[in-house]
């Protein structure tokens, strides 16, 4: 019996979007005689399915929620349909379909794994095609986590159902999952070279094979003892003629920034490849990855609307629904109006995506989005997730996020027991909690009474087999100088789990790190041309311009050179980063540095900005350019026309009330009036801008404005800053000023020792080069002795803030400069 449409898919790479899988063949060549003449099954086959096939039809009526003879389908009419079928495949498939998409059976009752493996087993196929679409469904079992028997489907009892059905294919297909997603096979993890070795030597397995190093390259795996170029991914997608595969690889080049044949990938070449397989679904998907990135085709931005276009012609109504929440959340418009959370929930509802309206409604609620003019709250959020291994993981997730925001849950602050206890036994589950456990650990916050400790964080990402978010966490720990295990983590430490785990981007982005801190590795302090490589290693292209970016403005030389911002420009252009630039042209023009020669004008950076369709960034660069005095189009900014640009959004909203807040400080009018400082503490209030309002009330404090008629002290706002490494870095800053303005703390006065102590704990490396060079000027001491230029400069040197540094050596007295060890041409 041929599969139908409820046949699911085999496992896929994960950047392919999942297909159909081929329906199964017959092997043999069994024959019957008719009138004495011996004719093939294919052709009875064809003789019986002449006549309409009631069954498919019915099936394809209740998928498509479509009337059929005026009435609607049900589940058990599918079923019934199939009743007089010489197997029980299609019904065994059907209920397998219900089953996976936790859709109710006659919407009262759950298909559940043993009632799809009975219903396969009640009417066998006579070649036995059960036997594969049973090993199919538990490897589906054990992939999410779905119990059979009441027990969770092991890797090694779904190798042994592809082995009983001789289903070599499926085997690697499904090992290479195993190997993707870290689970292990007889207790020991599935390697590359393993996977590989599995593949037949056939059409589909040589096609497996070329998917499969797509995938190894694509996640930084070694084979055969190497990385997997590009390059060599694109000869094996060519040798077995794959035109959408290798367009699809390409396009995660082109996103990825990786190189082909030594050039960058650009969007225009993914277009024409996708247009060349005909692949209309793929294409509308690669083109919103453009208008999402700020990426251009044929030199024009990508609209929201042509996107839309493209979905609706692809009768693509989930992944609109999809588009149109990330269009909601980014504050993209469509037809020239935003998308309101509202029409986000009814495209859908519309498709019947009862896990994404979950997730979406959970943004919703996390970000403060209203949905029918209410608030979402938590227990709405909770009550939407359904009933299934997927969503018992989102509220598990959702949980988690409701206690690091202090959200109530059931009238009551959830427990971070509570939070634990609620991830499911499944590997997703496991990394969950281990990821919880992290955020608490860095945190400082309580599990069963006692804080986490990174050793016990890192004990359980080794559990769950998580390489590169243990190395993630260690390169936290080490540069936050957190030990673990009584041990100090070494930046040689991190490097080494970096490579264990083939993660070259993640060690070029914990290098820069070092780079700019001024950590040192293997004894010697990283120098910015290191970094350089380490992001040329790893075909990073836009974090390599993102780096040479930092290092313009902080004035840090490169290979002995210093860079210009149109080396930088020129980067960024090569990467298609049309954003990153206009963010790049921005520091230039509020820092005035030039651009080929010229001081780069507010005028272009907002015509950037608005090319983009950056609508926040552009309301912040107009913020700036109010509070500097910056003229657009020769006119002033004012207040009035940056509020009009903020977007509604939760972020619209908090860059609305940090403008009022600086209005307030500097006593500039808003639509007439000004802002009196109560104003902006009831914005935040409303808000839940805690750090933001701390910053206020502390800026008031020092101003000496009036908060609520009542005096603060500054214990009080020091309380007020929040447990966070922002809170923490906010209540330095004020003690530093404190320090300044001889302002006593608990009675006594704030020594620049103690100022100094707060800034390494929170490493902000900048502030504390400034405030030791505020003690130079005011002749403050420092471990009992005088603040030198000589101290000054090399911390400005230490932390790569060179530009800072020729400032400050440029405003000391002649006296001083003869003195110090630092020659500027």
């Amino acid at each position: 019996m041929k599969a139908t449409a409820s046949n699911p898919p085999h496992p896929k790479p994960a950047y392919r979007a999942r297909q159909q899988a081929s329906p199964g063949r017959f092997t043999g060549r069994s024959r019957s005689t008719f009138i004495g003449k011996r004719i093939s099954n294919h052709q009875l086959h064809r003789r019986r399915t002449s006549t309409p096939d009631d069954g498919k039809c019915i099936e394809d009526a209740f998928w498509e929620s479509k009337p059929l003879h005026g009435r609607q389908i049900t589940s058990a009419a599918v079923l019934r349909a199939y009743r007089n079928d010489r197997t029980s495949l299609r019904a065994g498939f059907f209920l397998q379909k219900l089953c996976l998409q936790n859709i109710l059976h006659d919407n009262k009752r759950k298909i559940t794994p043993d009632q799809v493996i009975q219903e396969f087993n009640r009417k066998p196929n006579r070649n036995n095609k059960q036997t594969l679409a049973i090993a199919r469904f538990k490897a589906e079992c054990c992939l999410r986590s779905l119990l059979l028997n009441g027990q969770r489907v092991t890797s090694d009892e779904a190798i042994e159902g592809y082995q009983a059905a001789t289903a070599t294919l499926e085997l690697a297909r499904f090992k290479a999952e195993c190997c993707l997603r870290h689970l292990s096979l007889n207790g020991k993890e599935v390697t590359p070279d393993e996977v590989l070795g599995d593949f037949p030597d056939s059409p589909e397995g040589r096609l497996g094979m070329a998917r499969f190093q797509a995938e190894c390259c694509l996640r930084s795996l070694w084979l055969h003892g190497q990385q997997v170029s590009p390059d060599s991914v694109v000869e094996g997608f060519q040798a077995v003629r794959a035109t959408l595969g290798l367009a699809r690889f390409k396009a995660e080049c082109c996103l990825r920034g990786l190189l082909l044949n030594g050039q960058q990938v650009s969007p225009d070449s993914v277009v024409e490849d996708y247009q060349a397989a005909r692949a209309t679904l793929e294409l509308a998907r690669f083109k919103a990855e453009c208008c999402l990135r700020g990426l251009s085709l044929n030199g024009q931005q990508v609209s929201p609307d042509s996107v839309v276009k493209d979905y609706l012609a692809a009768k693509a109504t989930l992944e609109l629904a999809r588009f149109k929440e990330h269009c909601c959340l980014k504050s993209l418009p469509l037809n020239g109006q935003p998308v309101t959370p509202d029409a986000v929930v009814k495209g859908y509802q519309a498709t019947k995506a009862t896990l994404e309206l979950a997730r979406f409604k959970a943004e919703c609620c996390l970000r403060s989005l209203p949905l029918n003019g209410q608030p979402v709250t938590p227990d709405a959020v909770i009550e939407d997730f359904p009933d299934s291994p997927e969503g018992q993981l989102g509220i598990a997730r959702f949980n988690a996020e409701c206690y690091l925001r202090g959200l109530f849950v059931d009238g009551q602050q959830i427990t971070a027991d509570a939070v634990v206890n609620n991830f499911p036994d499944s590997p997703e589950g496991r990394l969950g909690i281990a990821r919880f456990k992290q955020e608490c650990c860095l945190k400082g916050l309580a599990l069963n009474g006692q804080q986490v400790t990174p050793g016990q964080v890192v004990k359980d990402y080794q559990a769950a087999k998580a390489t590169l978010e243990l190395a993630r966490f260690k390169a936290e720990c080490c540069l936050r100088g957190l030990s673990v295990n009584g041990q100090q983590l070494t930046v040689d430490d991190v490097v080494k789990d970096f490579q264990a785990a083939n993660a070259t981007l993640e060690l070029g982005r914990f290098k820069q790190e070092c780079c700019l801190r001024g950590l040192p590795l293997n004894g010697q302090p990283l120098t910015p041309g290191e970094v350089v490589k380490g992001y040329q290693a790893a075909n990073a292209t836009l974090e390599l311009a993102r780096f040479k970016a930092e290092c313009c403005l902080r004035g840090m030389p490169l290979s002995g050179q210093q860079l210009t911002p149109g080396e930088v420009v020129k980067d960024f252009q090569a990467a298609n980063a049309t954003l990153e630039l206009a963010r790049f042209k921005a520091d230039c023009c509020l820092r005035g540095l030039a651009l080929n020669g010229q001081p780069v004008t507010p005028d272009e950076v907002v015509k950037d900005y608005q090319a983009t369709r950056a609508t926040l960034a552009l309301a912040r660069f107009k913020q700036e350019c109010c509070l500097r005095g910056l003229a657009l189009n020769g006119q002033p900014v004012t207040p009035d026309e940056v509020v009009k640009d903020f977007p509604d959004s939760p972020e619209g909203k908090l860059g609305i009330s940090c403008l009022k807040a600086e209005c307030s400080l500097r006593g500039l009018p808003l639509n007439g009036q000004l802002i009196s400082p109560n104003t902006v503490i009831k914005d935040d209030h409303a808000l839940k801008a805690k750090l933001e309002l701390s910053y206020f009330k502390a800026a008031c404090y020092l101003g000496n404005l009036p908060l609520n008629d009542q005096p603060v002290t500054p214990d009080e706002l020091v309380k007020d800053f929040p447990d966070s490494p922002d809170g923490k870095l906010g209540a330095a800053r004020f003690k530093a000023q404190c320090c300044l303005r001889d302002l006593p703390l608990n009675g006594q006065p704030v020594t620049p020792d103690a100022v100094v102590k707060d800034y390494q704990a929170t490493e902000a490396t900048r502030e504390l080069a400034h405030f030791k060079a505020e003690c130079y000027q005011r002749g403050l001491a420092l471990n009992g002795q005088p603040v030198t230029p000589d101290t000054v400069i090399k911390e400005y040197e230490r932390c790569g803030w060179l530009r800072d540094r020729d400032f400050f050596y440029s405003h000391l007295p002649l006296k001083a400069r003869s003195q110090s060890s630092l020659s500027i041409s």
